[in-house]
């Protein structure tokens, strides 16, 4: 039994192995564009063990290798209800530079895996020269003070070209009617850290229809430049009118992450660098699309609709049954503007009972557009017998690749009628104002109640609008609508005192804050010193300017201060003390003298204090 068991198990390790051999991957990953001067990776991955020695790299021609090959490798194994599985992967990573502008190509690696050799396939690579773009970028970068205003710094490091927003249309010369792709993309050549906002444009003279889409980032090159994109939104757009028709702009506000090198002597957390949030606000160019109208001589059955469609149709038996249900059923299918297109006509016998038409949509939208199919189905009941003609079906559609009409029809059906004994003729008789189908109408006359056409009987009531009782409901509503404004209007009228009556006591309120420090400074609690201090400084800023204190950074406090002219010198100052206390706070071991930070504290709040006023 035992002997059993080791060779069944031997046998799942030898097809685990030789499932693993068979399925063998060896690809390469670049990126399809990049710019001169700028160092990017190629990945050779493979998910099995090579032999040693094996992997032979291609001739990068057009590049420097920077470095590499780096061999990274990896391996799990997982146990899923008593069955073993594992996996191993192995990376060869290179780093390489661009020589030249140009197209290039990056040949095939090899690696040999259990005595057979595998190869990645060729692939370009675009190389964009931005020389110019990156000498103005530069330029302007060198003209920037670099020491005292650290966040006018950040902002010249994000260039006015280096964050776009576009609205890119598929096609802006369309028919009315005919379906085009918008999508609204954002080119980046520094870190986003958060989109804060975004206002989409409205869409008024368009059909409109969300797509998902595949919001990994990409790279394309854009005014000779090279950029990271991401796709923000994608809509289906349809016009609804001819004439030339102008999208506005979308706009959106972005948070850009810089990293500026400070020269403060050697931070041991953060190596001398500073992080700062860049604000921007992006704006689509407004994007005007020429709608044309339908050409003359559009056939009767046209309704509007603009693709590539067949129809389809399923009639009844040519012999049918009096007074049973039947149904004529018209397909639609193609792609275009399905959604928009109305149920072809039937023209059916007078004599026959015709009920709603039932509609069935199975359309689908995609980014290509959209497609499907609709089903009409014309249900009714044959009342009389005899020989009856349904006339053929038409619908007539606008052919965008031929830029003509196209008209579907279906074949002309002759029903023939049985009698099920009920009824007499297909020739109604007419008399006492009712048509009389033969027998049938009998049985219609036991089914439906006939309409009471005689008068109601009079009741006498009193008039209600315009009495006593309804102007004093009249009174009592205006009353309260006018107390319910004179509360609010109050409490809004409280609020805005309240607001301005704390940006008004700022300073009175740091200066009663500053003497319980002082209190705390001369009875030589450390602790409680640096934390009063470091209330008075941020309750401050956020009592003067209105500002949550939970809202409150360092870089929030540069903005607001150089926003009111304070000089960087001051501001500065004012953020080294908060640096300063903090750091005294939580590290007790910190030579600090208390009576500096106190003189400083005040003197710099009393600056501010005298600017802001002005």
């Amino acid at each position: 039994m035992r002997l059993i068991l080791r060779f069944t198990l031997l046998l799942s390790m030898l097809f685990t192995v030789t499932g693993v051999w068979a399925q063998v991957s060896f690809t390469a990953e670049a990126p399809p564009l990049t710019a001169m001067n700028s160092p990017f990776r190629v990945e050779f991955n493979l998910n099995s063990k090579p032999e040693d020695g094996s992997f032979k790299a291609p001739s990068f021609e057009g590049f420097e290798v920077l470095a590499g090959p780096s061999l990274s490798t990896g391996r799990s194994v997982q146990w899923i209800n008593g069955k073993q599985s594992s996996s191993y992967t192995c990376a060869y990573t290179f780093v390489l530079l661009p020589t030249a502008p140009g197209t290039f190509t990056i040949g095939s690696a090899s690696v040999e895996v259990e005595g057979k050799r595998y190869t990645t396939r060729e692939f370009p690579i675009e190389v964009i020269d931005e020389s110019s773009a990156a000498q103005q970028s530069q330029s302007s970068q060198h003209t920037q003070p670099q020491l005292s205003q650290q966040p006018r710094s950040a902002e010249s490091r994000v260039g006015k070209d280096d964050i776009l927003l576009r609205l890119k249309i598929s096609d802006d010369d369309v028919y009315k009617g005919e379906t085009i792709r918008a999508s609204l993309v954002l080119y980046t050549r520094v870190n986003i850290d958060q989109i804060e906002s975004l206002d989409m444009p409205p869409f008024d003279d368009f059909w409109s229809q969300d797509l998902t889409f595949d919001n990994a980032p990409s790279r394309e090159e854009y005014q000779g430049r090279v950029y990271e994109t991401y796709k923000i939104a994608e809509y289906l757009l349809s016009p609804q009118r001819s004439g030339r028709v102008t999208i506005p702009s979308a706009v959106m506000n972005v948070i850009a992450q810089v990293v500026v090198q400070e020269n403060r002597g050697f931070d041991p957390i953060f190596g001398g660098r500073q992080i700062y949030h860049v604000k921007r606000e992006l704006k689509t160019a407004p994007v005007t699309i020429n709608v044309k109208d339908f050409p003359a001589g559009a056939p009767r059955a046209f309704n509007g609709a603009v693709g590539s469609f067949t129809m389809r149709s399923t009639m009844p038996e040519a012999n049918i049954m009096a007074n049973t249900a039947e149904a004529v059923e018209i397909t639609i299918s193609g792609s275009g503007n399905l959604k928009f297109i109305t149920a072809p006509k039937l023209v059916m016998p007078e004599s026959f009972e015709v009920y709603d038409t039932k509609v069935v949509d199975n359309v689908k939208v995609s980014a290509s557009g959209t497609s499907g199919s609709i089903t009409y189905t014309y249900p009714f009941v044959a009342r009389s017998a005899g020989e009856f003609v349904i006339e053929p079906v038409t619908f007539s559609y606008f052919d965008l690749s031929s830029g003509e009409y196209r008209t579907l029809s279906t074949e002309r059906l002759v029903l023939n009628v049985a009698d099920d004994g009920t009824t007499t003729a297909s020739t109604p008789v007419v008399g006492g104002g009712f048509a009389d189908y033969g027998g049938r109408m009998k049985q219609l006359n036991r089914d439906i109640r006939y309409i009471r056409t005689s008068p109601l009987p009079h009741r006498a009531a009193a008039i209600f609008v315009l009495s006593p009782a309804y102007w004093l409901i009249v009174v009592i509503f205006v009353a309260l609508f006018i107390s319910v404004y004179v509360l609010m209007h109050r409490r809004i009228q409280q609020n805005r005192n309240i607001v301005a009556r704390r940006m008004k006591h700022a300073d009175k309120v740091a200066v009663q804050r500053l003497r319980l420090a002082q209190r705390y400074m001369q009875e030589g609690n450390r602790h409680s010193f640096y934390d009063e201090l470091l209330k008075t400084m941020w309750g401050y800023i956020s009592d003067k300017f209105n500002i949550p204190v939970s809202n409150l950074t360092k870089e929030t406090i540069r903005e607001e201060l150089y926003r009111r002219q304070v000089s960087a010198a001051d501001v500065e100052q004012f953020c080294a003390i908060i640096s300063r206390a903090d750091e005294a706070q939580y590290a007790p071991s910190t030579d600090g003298d208390m009576g500096e930070v106190y003189a400083d504290a005040v003197a710099v709040i009393s600056k501010i204090e005298s600017i802001v006023k002005r």
